[in-house]
């Protein structure tokens, strides 16, 4: 009789499982496809700060989604010098942040510095901030 049961049971479950792939089998599918569709829409740049001192600044911003961290900066609005990318979804080596840093460098006391801040997601869209400005041994925002 146990035999019987067992049995009974499994085509019980198997007639469950068929029903329920009937009725919510495309919204059961949809849930764990890895295609969700393609994302066009760059990061969102918002709370863009520059803080400085006599040879270095820190660049700090936020995303609405996770990015890259990168920022192009030179003494006039030409920019010229580009930061080494940090932080890329798309290598496949990091997610990507939220938040996001970058010290730089070799700066010359007293002068004016043009930045822009850079990020790019997973699927390649990249954000660019407006032409922002800070000197170097004092604090802007």
């Amino acid at each position: 009789m146990t035999p019987l049961l067992i049995l009974l049971l499994v085509v019980l479950l198997a007639g469950l499982g068929g029903l329920v792939y009937y009725q919510f089998g495309d919204q059961l599918t949809g849930m764990f496809s890895s295609s969700t569709g393609t994302d066009t829409t760059a990061p969102q740049i918002t709370n863009v700060v520059a803080s400085a001192d006599n040879t270095s600044a820190t660049i700090t911003w936020s995303t609405d989604e996770l990015a890259s961290t990168q920022v192009e900066y030179g003494p006039t609005a030409a920019l010229g010098t580009l930061t080494i990318l940090a932080d890329d979804p798309a290598s496949g080596t990091s997610a990507g942040v939220l938040s996001h840093s970058l010290e730089l460098t070799g700066l010359t006391s007293g002068t004016t510095y043009h930045y822009k801040v850079m990020s790019k997601d997973v699927a390649g869209n990249e954000a660019v901030s407006e032409d922002e400005t800070f000197t170097a041994g004092s604090s802007s925002e």
